[in-house]
């Protein structure tokens, strides 16, 4: 009998085991209903982003981490990355306000929530307006999440640590691109005339946000300081 229990309790827990896996590289999306909603992505780190969709351009972010307990996929948020209004709503001001511009905000939050593993099978249907599709994302990053879509000429100062190498022999002028592109991956909103001339012609920039640093991520904080330093030289 005790034999037979272990061999059930072995089975028990490989079968749940298989589909906690099927978890990770999946992303729940609810932004299909009426609403929108929030789209949750799975990593195998364990790490659960949600972003927001049906907000219009207001960014909102959240990210935590995600487990299961044999029925259920439980997440816990700890932060959250959102863009709030400057100023007074444009009009008309419906169920959503729209602002001519934005500022970043980071908060922590300790927010949990629960998703039936059923949903994560091969082959589910929902009866709702949610589904689970795969995403194709190894590596969860807010970062590229909070950015428009506008890469630029010096991607590498968003992706990893500069060093002092990296910036020999660089203009100062191109160095102050490298820099401000940073910014305004997030949206940013230049205010010298150069650069909002500048930017106004990239591809894919659009400015929205009048501040973004809680978006920036702490190698972005690092390399600015360090172009910065050159800049002055």
């Amino acid at each position: 009998m005790k034999k037979l229990l272990l061999s059930f309790t072995f089975a028990l827990g490989s079968f749940f085991s298989i589909h906690a896996q099927d978890v990770a590289g999946k992303v729940y999306v609810t932004s299909g209903c009426a609403s929108g909603g929030v789209d949750y992505y799975f990593y195998e780190d364990n790490t659960v982003i949600g972003i927001c969709s049906g907000c219009e351009s207001i960014p909102l972010i959240t990210w935590g981490t995600w487990k299961t307990d044999g029925e259920n996929v439980n997440y816990h948020l700890t932060k959250k990355w959102e863009g709030q209004g400057v100023g007074s709503p444009m009009d008309p001001c419906g169920s959503v306000c729209m602002y001519e511009s934005y500022t970043a905000k980071f908060t922590a939050i300790d927010e949990k929530e629960i998703t039936d593993l059923a949903l994560f099978e091969e082959g589910h249907e929902s009866e709702d307006c949610s589904k689970v599709e795969s995403h194709f994302s190894s590596i969860p990053d807010v970062q590229k999440t909070l950015q428009i879509g506008f890469a630029g000429k010096y991607t590498e100062a968003s992706e990893r640590l500069l060093n002092e190498s990296d910036l020999k022999g660089v203009s100062k002028s191109e160095l102050k691109i490298m820099r401000n592109e940073i910014f305004a991956r997030y949206g940013y909103i230049f205010k010298t005339k150069e650069m909002a001339d500048y930017f106004k012609k990239q591809e894919f920039y659009i400015g929205q946000m009048e501040n973004v640093d809680a978006f920036l991520s702490e190698v972005e904080i690092k390399n600015i300081e360090l172009i910065k330093k050159f800049e002055n030289k």
